[in-house]
């Protein structure tokens, strides 16, 4: 049990996957349900975490590869495509995500490699249509039983939603940009304590638009990298809680910059005291409580900070039934012109139901509240979304997906406020 611990505490303290603001469909998680969060829990595993020998994809054996291919096809409708308050306009629109995974397995050196191709194509507004990719490869090294070495690289092309709040109204298309980065971590464990170190960069590069006239949307201003340094100590008390405290620093460079907004350069830092536990057989989860600040170099620009809190939840009602609650408060970069960034609180519920072994059916809701630095405005936006996942068999999954978005905003420089309606089915296909 006190290795369960120490594994849940890899999502509670680590770096945070890189948020892309996009919809969900069916064609989310390619249409699979993930057990690796299980690995080495004895009790209290989640519905999602719930090993399914009977429906889970096996890779192909290339020698000492793992190769797995996935291909996940989808199509749905958006009934307010431009997210706008009135005269919305809806379109069909069908998705295919290929993805090839390629795992060299060994106790000592683990190696991986994963692409993905997401082609979005709709019925009648073709300005829409998108198409993204992500490949990703890691290395794991065991260097001793008490040393590892963690590294990962990422690189994508993706396409800004029309809900986000960073995409500009009068754009003609939407807004494509390049994400790469890198993450390192090193951990050393002694006993009950263990100690990591993390380096984390992302770049991220923004292309213009045009507005239907024909004039450039400039957003050469958001292009920015992001340097985060995080150190995590944690100690096990006993087999089911677990004491930890974390410190990041953070640099975060635009490049240079001619005109009437200055580049939003800044530096900043966070701390913060938590524990992750289980309480018998009924919960877990991870909290954390701290303090954030982000100071920005041109005089003109507010400083930001506040009360850090980020936390995880997971309820076992029955054990057919998983309840899972998370709260998250931090600064985030904007497109919004004239703002630096805002402090983003997000906090969610899902509930999971295993109907049947290998039908999942699952609700929930969010509330992202953006408090925006530097000028005046605030944004809540409350996302409902329910689904279904059927897996027919090892090499084929079903699901349903069905989506709601609504976004309000106050302020001298308020942003829209809309409602987004989204539904989609799709089908996944694994291995050959």
């Amino acid at each position: 049990m006190k290795r369960a611990i120490l594994l849940s505490l890899l999502g509670s303290c680590g770096v945070a996957a890189p948020a892309l603001a996009q919809q969900s469909d069916a064609t989310d998680g390619l249409g699979s349900v993930s057990s690796e969060n299980s690995f080495g829990r004895d009790r209290n595993v989640s519905v999602l975490e719930r090993r399914r020998p009977d429906y889970t994809p096996e890779p192909i054996h290339v020698g000492t590869l793992e190769l797995l291919p996935r291909m996940a096809i989808g199509v749905g409708y958006d009934d307010n495509l431009y997210a706008q308050p009135d005269d919305e306009i809806g379109d069909a629109y069908v998705r295919i995500r290929p993805r090839l995974s390629l795992v060299r397995p060994s106790p000592d050196l683990k190696l991986s490699l994963d692409g993905e191709l997401d082609l979005l194509r709709y019925a009648d507004r073709s300005r829409e249509n998108a198409t993204q990719y992500s490949v990703n490869a890691g290395a794991l090294y065991t260097i001793s039983r008490s040393d590892t070495l963690n590294l990962t690289l990422r690189n994508g092309r993706y396409s800004q939603e029309r809900v986000s709040p960073d995409s500009p109204t009068q754009a003609s298309r939407p807004i494509r940009f390049t994400l790469s980065g890198g993450t390192a971590t090193y951990t050393h464990v002694f006993n009950r304590l263990r100690v990591r170190g993390v380096v984390d960069v992302e770049n991220r590069n923004y292309g213009d638009s045009l507005t239907p006239g024909g004039e450039e949307i400039d957003q050469d201003f958001r292009d920015h990298t992001i340097y985060t340094g995080t150190a995590i100590g944690e100690y096990a008390l006993s087999p089911s809680i677990a004491l930890f405290v974390a410190g990041s620093v953070n640099k975060r460079d635009y490049r240079e910059r001619t005109g009437p907004v200055a580049a939003r350069d800044s530096n900043g830092f966070d701390f913060a005291a938590g524990a992750s536990f289980e309480l018998g057989r009924k919960a877990r989860g991870s909290l954390r409580f701290g303090y954030l600040h982000q100071d920005y170099r041109p005089a003109e620009f507010e400083d930001v900070s506040g009360f850090l809190v980020r936390g995880e939840l997971a309820y076992f009602l029955t054990p057919l039934v998983t309840i899972t609650g998370t709260v998250d408060r931090g600064i985030r970069e904007t497109g919004v012109n004239g703002a630096t960034g805002y402090l983003a609180t997000n906090m969610t519920l899902r509930a999971d139901y295993e109907l049947l072994r290998n039908l999942i059916i699952s609700a929930g809701g969010e509330l992202e509240k953006r408090d925006f630095n530097n000028i005046d405005r605030k944004d809540d936006r409350w996302t409902w979304r329910g689904s279904a996942s059927y897996l027919v068999s090892k090499r084929l999954a079903l699901r349903f997906d069905v989506q709601r978005r609504t976004q309000s905003s106050q302020g001298l420089t308020a942003g829209r406020e809309f409602a987004d309606n989204r539904a989609s089915v799709g089908v996944t296909f694994s291995g050959l």
